[in-house]
């Protein structure tokens, strides 16, 4: 690392002065150097616009700006907006207008809005959309934001009232925690650690379908003085194998021999922040041995398919079925009017702004962690089954979720950071890179779905087939949810007398896919609206008007 030099710069009003290298990021020496941690990093490479602050009045990327460049300048953050505690207009407006959901995106989405309030007191949608266009949102559809800029100037006595005990359905209240979210104190997973925590950075494969072997490491310990443990599968205490159900345990914490999709974690380096992130992955004795992926939905449903899993023939996961009336005579009824089709989806990012991060601690033999999630009981649960302890051992206090819908249903750097805090009695934290969390966390469920629908000619509908096959990728996550959920969903709202609904999940060497937003039922709405609109253009009926 370049030598660091002392640079000095006006926050939020006051002077500031840090010893940095002069090329490291400005949000990154806001956060972790002066802990201004109301501004957020979601990519650490200018595209989500979560680190946006104001440099002498105008937005830019903080995690795009070398501090150096700040020297002698002006900056402020979110936390500079409220003066003396209290919310400026801007900040209330967020707040009144319920614009802040997650919150992650809402210090840049403020700033932003800010630089444009500065020059523009009267604006537009249309400026509005413009100079708000670089920070992205995942959660509100943008529309809360845009009016809570539009309205800045028109909240006087327009207060939310708290409704009594009593009669709170139906009327309006403020978000519970809307406050905290809008003025940058909110805490999410990379927020907060102790200040002698050490960095966890995972290895993971840069093979879809390989085995491995890791040599001997003695010699990274002799070259790294700052490099405190390397974790691989012989480390996990208790066992190297966690999942959503109870009775299945497919996923290693650290892959033990094989890698079963690009993006497996493999090894993990423990150790000051500086080493770990400058040993490169190519510096660890590894042995690779690639092998031919299995991927898509023809090549792993293939007679002789390389498996996955060995005990899993044909790579099939598991079957669902939902089946009621006579299909064969409804479909044979005459007269009818019959559709079908067949549909195709990929795999989908959850695309969350804030990436997975946590800590933990061991607390004698308790371990606390402390981490993004949308399930801390389950999280517990596969803790300390991974560490071989009770779960009463076991602690996790979640933070602000920063998005999630679904994704941080699974489970990411809790094992990891839990593991090493474990074995070496010291506080450990973790974030992922954002191409980490895009190549190595859950995804949609892509499917292949075929589909027939047939109606009366009045309209009434009479019979309705579907297949689908779904691929769960590497290991089963959600898969098994999937595979039902699908089948019970293949009608959407409508009711059909006569119904065959099959479907399966299936592996892949590919990243493993998960719960997102619907579980599968999002595929299965694809199909079976587009044959409604199909039945539609034959019959001349309005597809609202579809009955049984």
């Amino acid at each position: 690392m370049a030598d660091k030099i002392s640079i000095s710069f006006r926050l939020n009003g006051n002077t500031a002065s840090v010893d940095a290298a002069p090329a490291r990021r400005l949000a990154h020496v806001l956060r972790e150097d002066l802990s201004f941690t109301g501004t957020k990093v979601g990519c650490d490479a200018g595209d989500c616009g979560a680190c946006t602050i104001l440099l002498d009045g105008r937005q830019i990327c903080a995690c795009m700006v070398p501090v150096a460049q700040a020297a002698g300048r002006e900056i402020v953050t979110i936390e500079g907006l409220a003066a003396g505690g209290k919310l400026s207009a801007l900040q209330e407006a967020f707040h009144h207008y319920g614009a802040a959901q997650c919150g992650i995106c809402t210090p840049g989405m403020l700033m932003a809005a800010s630089d444009l309030l500065n020059g523009n007191g009267t604006p537009s949608e249309a400026d509005i959309l413009d100079a708000l266009g670089g920070v992205l949102c995942r959660c509100t559809g943008y529309r809360k934001i845009i009016d809570a800029v539009l309205n800045v100037g028109s909240l006087a006595g327009a207060a939310i009232v708290e409704p009594p005990a009593g009669e709170a359905v139906g009327a309006r209240a403020a978000k519970t925690d809307g406050r905290q979210k809008i003025d940058g104190s909110e805490l999410y997973g990379a927020d907060q650690a102790p200040a002698d925590a050490l960095w966890l950075r995972t290895i993971r494969s840069p093979y879809w379908n390989a085995t491995f072997e890791i040599g001997d490491l003695s010699e990274l310990y002799e070259k790294h003085a700052g490099l405190a443990a390397i974790l691989t599968a012989v480390d996990v205490p208790g066992s190297n194998g966690f999942g959503v159900y109870p009775d299945v345990k497919d996923q290693p914490v650290l892959a033990n021999g094989e890698a079963r999709f690009r993006g497996e974690a493999i090894a993990a380096l423990v150790g000051d922040r500086e080493t770990v992130y400058r040993i490169r992955d190519e510096d660890l004795p590894l042995t690779w041995r690639e092998r031919d992926p299995v991927q898509g939905f023809d090549a792993p449903l293939a007679d002789g398919a390389h498996r996955i899993h060995s005990d899993k023939p044909g790579n099939i996961m598991a079957h669902g079925r939902v089946e009621k009336g006579n299909l064969d005579e409804a479909f044979a009824a005459p007269g009818l009017i019959i559709v079908e089709g067949s549909f195709e989806t990929g795999f989908v990012e959850h695309a969350y702004i804030e990436p997975e991060a946590g800590w933990a601690r061991r607390v004698d033999d308790r371990i606390e962690v402390t981490v993004t999630t949308q399930t801390p009981y389950m999280d517990r649960d596969e803790i300390a089954l991974i560490l071989g302890i009770a779960p009463q051992q076991v602690r996790v206090i979640p933070t602000a979720c920063g998005g999630g819908f679904g994704g941080k249903l699974d489970i990411s750097v809790q094992p990891l950071i839990a593991i090493a805090a474990w074995k070496l009695s010291r506080p450990v934290r973790c974030t992922y890179s954002r191409p980490e969390t895009m190549s190595s966390t859950t995804k949609r469920h892509p499917s292949r779905i075929s589909a027939k629908y047939a109606c009366s000619p009045d309209g009434k509908l009479k019979a309705y087939e579907f297949s689908g096959d779904f691929n769960t990728g590497a290991y089963i996550s959600w898969g098994l949810t999937v595979k039902d959920r699908v089948p019970i969903h293949a009608t959407g709202p409508y009711f059909v007398p006569a119904l065959r609904a099959n479907s399966r999940a299936f592996y892949t060497n590919e990243t493993p896919a998960g719960a997102f937003r619907g579980f599968g039922v999002p595929q299965t709405a694809i199909a079976h609206d587009a044959l409604m609109d199909m039945m539609a253009e034959k019959t001349g009926i309005d597809p609202l008007e579809f009955r049984s």
